[in-house]
């Protein structure tokens, strides 16, 4: 009964992740206002989910096809790279190609001048191809542009895979951190009469000590106090149906987290712990994929049976062909919670502030990098209960989560979460040693074109 119900959650959860898509998809690269010779604009906005099928459809023998004059005629469109405009413009008779990027305040000329000759055209045609080649190697290797546009893209792109939105690695390296040190603690809590962060019956770590008890209950406790003392395995899924405001049309992505970790306990205190995480992450923004990948290590210490601190470190690293990007982030993080009895329910209160910052990383001959550090602060409060569904081993949460981010700027600067999850418990002489949960939750965040929403379904298992 209690699996056929986290199983109804999870497949409703599912059901409202496939509808919450928008209704007008914006792709993360456009082509508009191509304008060929005199004849003003057009042809209407194109679309792509890759920057190298953006460059390919400017290509001069392409446009040939539909304009015989493309090839040697003044040639101007404007590409919107996920968020920055960026100006390509061929002059009349030529093969210079100029490119500006208002939002950097550049402009360089590529290609040669004066190379074509309207009696052959297919002369201009190989000097513009090679133009477009010589931009699309330049925004790919040159590192003090690459730099500069990678750091830019975190302010003003809703759908960078570094930072700056919620399905990029900053803000799930920040989130995996929150969660290492509240939300996985003290989602566990077996009773609201218990403490908060031993998982047993009301009771303490149990250690059987011959004389303080009666010998009937030495064995049952020192087999309990094994339990509590047993390493831990966890596997999840995050899946996130994002929508991102836009002139022109909201961007949509989908993504997916599998976080995986592992807990050792320390045997003179089971409640002195240190985690291991490996998640991996890869999100679909309107058929542009990208891929991260995160390790990181945290200490889980007890101010008392109701409060822990838990210090983190991380580094993760994400890319993607389609989008023209990658990166990577180190991080370090301190997150406090604290856990009290409101008459049936639990109240537990997490705060955590953590450092993040852009890692280079060299794929190739590409040398990735982008100038951004942030500090983020996250504060939540989970209400867990009441007593009567605990006693038939499920556990009801909702949850409410703040978090803030400042340092350099970027697209989104604050998002809240609110949320609701159901989970199953399954105990052993008093001590949980499975537990599983799925959660559904909304995120909101504005960002300076618009808001950005996400829808998440959350499903993990503790073993």
């Amino acid at each position: 009964m209690n699996r056929s119900m986290l199983r109804h959650c999870a497949l409703a959860g599912l059901t409202a992740l496939a509808l919450a898509g928008p209704a007008h998809a914006k792709k993360p690269f456009i082509v508009g206002g191509l304008q060929v010779g005199t004849s003003g604009i057009v042809e209407a906005d194109k679309g792509f989910s890759s920057v190298s099928d953006s460059f390919d459809y400017l290509d001069p023998g392409l446009l040939a096809l539909r304009y015989p004059t493309a090839a040697i005629d003044t040639v101007f469109a404007t590409l919107d790279f996920r968020g920055i405009d960026m100006g390509i413009d061929f002059q009349a008779g030529s093969g210079l190609l100029t490119l500006s990027v208002d939002q950097l305040g550049f402009q360089q000329q590529f290609g040669k001048v004066s190379v074509c000759n309207p009696t052959a055209p297919d002369s201009c045609s190989l000097a513009r191809k090679q133009a477009l080649r010589e931009v699309r190697d330049f925004l790919e290797s040159n590192p003090q542009f690459l730099k500069r546009l990678l750091t830019a893209l975190a302010r003003f792109s809703p759908v960078d895979p570094l930072a700056g939105n919620p399905d990029s690695l900053f803000s799930r390296s920040s989130r995996a951190d929150f969660q290492q040190g509240f939300t996985h603690k003290v989602s566990q809590i077996w009773g609201c009469n218990t403490t908060a962060f031993n998982g047993t019956f009301g009771q303490g770590v149990m250690v059987a000590a011959a004389g303080d008890v009666p010998d009937i209950f030495v064995d049952a406790r020192a087999r309990a106090a094994q339990l509590e003392g047993e390493n831990e395995f966890s596997i999840g899924l995050l899946t996130s149906s994002t929508t991102a405001e836009s002139t022109g049309g909201d961007y949509a992505t989908t993504g997916y987290v599998v976080p995986v970790s592992y807990t050792v306990k320390l045997d003179s205190d089971p409640r002195k712990k240190i985690r291991f995480d490996l998640p991996f992450g890869y999100t679909d923004t309107e058929g542009a994929t990208s891929y991260s990948l995160g390790l990181g290590v945290a200490y889980t210490h007890p101010l008392s049976d109701v409060w822990t601190l838990t210090p983190a470190l991380g580094v993760g690293a994400t890319g993607s062909d389609d989008l023209g990007s990658a990166g990577g982030v180190t991080s370090y993080s301190l997150t406090s919670a604290y856990t009290l009895r409101v008459n049936a329910f639990a109240v537990s209160l997490g705060n955590s502030v953590g450092r993040y910052d852009a890692l280079g990383l060299k794929i190739g001959d590409v040398e990735a990098e982008a100038d951004i550090s942030n500090t983020v602060f996250t504060n939540g409060v989970l209400l867990t209960g009441p007593n009567a569904l605990i006693a038939k081993n499920l556990v009801m949460e909702f949850s409410f989560t703040d978090t803030r981010v400042t340092g350099d700027e970027v697209y989104l600067d604050s998002y809240d979460e609110i949320g609701v999850a159901l989970g199953h418990l399954s105990t052993r002489m008093g001590v949980i040693d499975r537990y599983t949960k799925v959660g559904l939750s909304y995120l909101v965040g504005s960002g300076d074109d618009g808001d950005i929403t996400s829808l998440r379904l959350n499903l993990s298992a503790r073993f």
